[in-house]
């Protein structure tokens, strides 16, 4: 007999209050660096944030000037055209890559490495572009603005500290076997 479990709303307030608290600001934030025009950064913010980056580049609370945001808006142009074509190229790599190991005889191995090497090198170069649209980003700034986007970022950083600890580690097993 399995017993059924009552989903309690109120055992979820908190988490959905201090989401809220993490959320409000980001969206703020990002409507803030809208420009005149009406465009926004690439979606996630700096093209430096990779995969499941939820940080906006410029944090929330920092006012750009007119002359920040154009400046803005051209470092992601560039930074977004330059990761696209990058992009690209490692896709034709990863597709001869592909294709190397589809053959039907022996494997060519001095070609796949290779190919594996010029892949590496493509990568070297994202994470040089990267690092070099951070850098374009923190010379935009005042160091007043640095110092207030680095006291936001360790806010942040610490509400989602508090958050783990008040959610805890996620739950191991089958989400049927939870109780």
């Amino acid at each position: 007999m399995t017993s059924m479990t009552i989903f309690r709303p109120a055992a979820f307030l908190p988490v959905i209050a201090a989401l809220g608290l993490v959320v409000a600001p980001l969206a703020a934030s990002a409507e803030g660096h809208h420009g005149s025009d009406g465009h926004r950064p690439p979606p996630g913010g700096a093209p430096y944030g990779g995969p499941g980056s939820m940080m906006p580049p410029i944090p929330p609370g920092i006012t750009l000037t007119t002359a920040q945001k154009a400046k803005l808006k051209t470092i992601f142009e560039k930074a977004h055209q330059d990761e696209r074509a990058l992009r690209l190229e490692g896709r034709a790599i990863e597709g001869k890559i592909h294709d190397a190991l589809s053959v039907a005889g022996d494997l060519d191995r001095a070609t796949l490495a290779d190919l594996s090497k010029q892949e590496d090198e493509v990568k070297a170069k994202v994470s040089a572009l990267h690092l070099d649209t951070m850098e374009q980003l923190h010379d935009l700034l005042t160091p007043a603005q640095r110092q207030q986007a680095r006291e936001t970022m360790d806010k942040i950083k610490a509400l989602h500290e508090q958050m783990k600890a008040l959610m805890g580690p996620p739950p191991e097993g089958d989400p049927d076997d939870m109780p």
